[in-house]
């Protein structure tokens, strides 16, 4: 009898172990959004283009869509460098998929790495002006869980305008405006669900977008204030006749000084694409 109750407790334990984790997977399957079939929207026209600030017109002429389908959806598949920290010496090696929308404004990338010889995979994503972000401890134990508020929704949506290198098509959302151009840089504002984004595109001596600026929350608690965050285009690659950014960094300013937190590769990448329904 005494060799039965240690394995009914086991017995007890892993079932409420289970039913712990049936509750958590049932509330966050209601907070998995549904992903949009791509809304084609027609040739980019020369006159299109020529009502834009010049240096936006020059880059859709640069990267090639001008005659061609706008590039509506984008889906990219990366080889990732990692770091949390600034005083942290080595990178987090990572593998990432994402695909993005220009209607509804959307997008969700998902990846996983090894951090101190643990697995972990993270997903960050935005749709109908929500943002959320989720990392967990081999794919089960949630580790960090961050749920929309308004300064998460914003910062969501800044990164989804600094992405617009990634999406040309975005330039003509109704949500989207130049509000100050110059010869090499151009100012747009995204209005979108109660958020605004504000970001500056710099352009190269080619004309390609080389980097984008904006003020983001890095944080999200009570005392946290938007920090300069910085994308840098290094190399491109042609997917479809178009023209994309091949390598990126990720760099944020803190307290003055740069620190670049993560860089990336892009593996593959599909112009247009369906979303796998198991995806």
């Amino acid at each position: 009898m005494k060799r039965i109750w240690p394995v009914l407790g086991l017995s007890l334990s892993m079932v409420g172990v289970f039913g712990a984790y049936r509750k958590y997977k049932n509330l966050t399957a209601e907070e998995k959004p549904t992903w949009p079939e791509v809304r084609l929207a027609g040739a980019v026209t020369q006159e299109m283009a020529e009502a834009l600030p010049e240096p936006m017109a020059k880059w859709l002429g640069k990267i090639g869509v001008i005659g061609r389908e706008q590039v509506m959806a984008v889906y990219i598949k990366q080889t990732g460098w990692m770091k949390t920290k600034p005083e942290q010496t080595e990178w987090a090696e990572s593998k990432a998929e994402q695909y993005s929308f220009v209607e509804p404004p959307s997008f969700y990338w998902k990846a996983r790495m090894k951090m101190d010889g643990l697995s972990v995979t993270g997903s960050d994503s935005f749709r109908d002006g929500r943002a959320g972000m989720r990392i967990r401890f081999a794919g089960l134990v949630p580790i960090n869980r961050q749920m929309p508020d308004g300064k998460l929704n914003e910062s969501a949506l800044q990164r989804f305008l600094m992405e617009m290198v990634w999406l040309p098509g975005l330039v003509f959302s109704p949500y989207v405006k130049f509000t100050k151009s110059t010869a090499h840089s151009v100012d747009a504002e995204m209005t979108y669900n109660e958020s605004i984004a504000k970001v500056t595109f710099e352009f190269d001596e080619q004309g390609r977008i080389k980097r984008a600026r904006a003020m983001r929350y890095k944080e999200v608690d009570e005392e946290s204030v938007r920090l300069p965050c910085i994308a840098e285009v290094h190399d491109w690659q042609t997917v479809d006749g178009i023209e994309i950014p091949r390598r990126v960094d990720i760099t944020w300013i803190i307290d003055g000084r740069p620190f670049t937190w993560y860089k990336f590769t892009v593996d593959g990448a599909k112009i247009n694409p369906s979303v796998p329904a198991s995806w």
